[in-house]
């Protein structure tokens, strides 16, 4: 399978900053997996083979990543994946289209993971979007992520009310 990316948009009350976010091929190394589908063991995983509920690792500075670090949510973490969106088939969209989407959709879902609205929490979101290859090659997710601004948590923050 080729090589595929995909960018990472951080949002935040006082700033945003861009990173871009790397897939690389699927080399069979998804994370070790509950019968619930919780992450049972630390590892790096590529980036299309986390869901809903992970926590993972700081992308640190780098500006391409090509894997994810994922831990169990009550190991420390920096991040944890609370909803994902498809964007719709077509061309690819802008960075101001898929950030606009990206920042409705990690909005409005929010609330439903951790408890409060975006507007009255402590906690903050980044989001996952297709770069142009990925969507060549069908990738047509938005991945949102809540973390902690104050640094790594320990425990999810599904329901946090923080």
């Amino acid at each position: 399978m080729a090589s595929t990316s995909r960018v990472a948009l951080a949002t935040s009350a006082a700033v945003a900053a861009v990173l871009l976010l790397a897939g690389c091929s699927d080399d069979g190394d998804e994370p070790k997996r509950d019968a619930s589908g919780n992450v049972t063991e630390s590892a790096g995983a590529d980036v299309f083979d986390v869901q809903v509920g992970d926590c993972l690792g700081d992308f640190g500075d780098s500006e391409q990543v090509t894997d994810v670090s994922v831990v169990p949510c009550d190991q420390e973490h920096a991040q944890e994946i609370y909803a994902t969106a498809e964007i719709p088939d077509g061309e690819l969209p802008s960075d101001d289209d898929l950030r606009a989407q990206a920042e409705e959709t990690c909005t409005a879902e929010f609330e439903a993971y951790v408890g409060l609205p975006y507007a009255e929490s402590a906690l903050d979101f980044t989001w996952l979007q297709p770069t142009t290859e990925s969507w060549d090659q069908g990738d047509r997710e938005l991945v949102c992520l809540v973390n902690d601004p104050a640094g790594p948590v320990t425990g999810s923050l599904q329901g946090a009310n923080r």
